[in-house]
């Protein structure tokens, strides 16, 4: 079933279209091609600021600064557990 524009309500859209540009806005992009980067992707940082993917850093010449891999965005908000029990020792 596919609803149109007109069928959605106002608020709804709104905030549809609110949250797509928030996220958009956050993406790191390839600064050769302006494609969002995937989660998962190896991206490589160059001197220059260049922000480049995979596909466009075989154009480059130069070797780049350094390279990282995209992560969701809940990267680093989720709980760590860590064990704080005691070892004890036998005398």
């Amino acid at each position: 079933m596919h609803l149109h524009e007109h069928e959605i309500p106002a608020l709804e859209l709104f905030l549809l279209r609110r949250s797509v540009a928030g996220l958009a806005a956050s993406s790191e992009r390839c600064s050769h091609c302006h494609r969002t980067m995937l989660t998962g992707e190896q991206v490589y940082e160059y001197g220059s600021g260049q922000l480049l993917c995979a596909l466009c850093k075989k154009s480059e010449e130069s070797t780049p600064a350094h390279s990282h891999l995209i992560h969701t965005p809940e990267f680093g908000h989720t709980i760590k557990v860590i064990d704080q029990r005691r070892t004890t020792r036998a005398a």
